[in-house]
């Protein structure tokens, strides 16, 4: 579960670069404090859905918005495998079972091609 709280965590913190807020602009928005968000956006707190609804509000986006792991940059930073998996399952979640197919045999291609470890 703690992979779930720092990808949130990165997402928090993408949105909010995204809409050129400051930490300290969020976190007033928000009503919690600056040290408090940090460690959110860091992935050191686990926090409650009251919580993620005020950053919600504070950064005017739907709650589903936070859970859309798309925008993170999987080559910019390091990711457990675990972590890894939660994004890709993301990203294909909402795919039709045509696109999964030819994801999943490219996959296939590649393992093959490239050796699988």
């Amino acid at each position: 579960m703690d992979n779930l709280v720092k990808l949130v965590g990165l997402n928090i913190k993408e949105i909010r670069k995204i809409k050129k807020m400051t930490q300290e602009e969020l976190a007033e928005k928000s009503g919690l404090q600056t040290s408090y968000l940090a460690g959110v956006e860091r992935g050191d707190r686990n926090i409650t859905l009251q919580t993620l609804e005020k950053i919600v509000l504070g950064l005017e986006v739907s709650p589903s918005y936070i859970f859309n792991f798309e925008r993170l940059d999987t080559n910019e930073r390091h990711f457990e495998k675990e972590e890894l998996s939660l994004l890709l399952f993301n990203l294909i979640e909402n795919k039709n079972e045509g696109e999964i197919r030819l994801l999943l045999n490219i996959g296939k291609e590649i393992f093959s091609t490239y050796g699988h470890k």
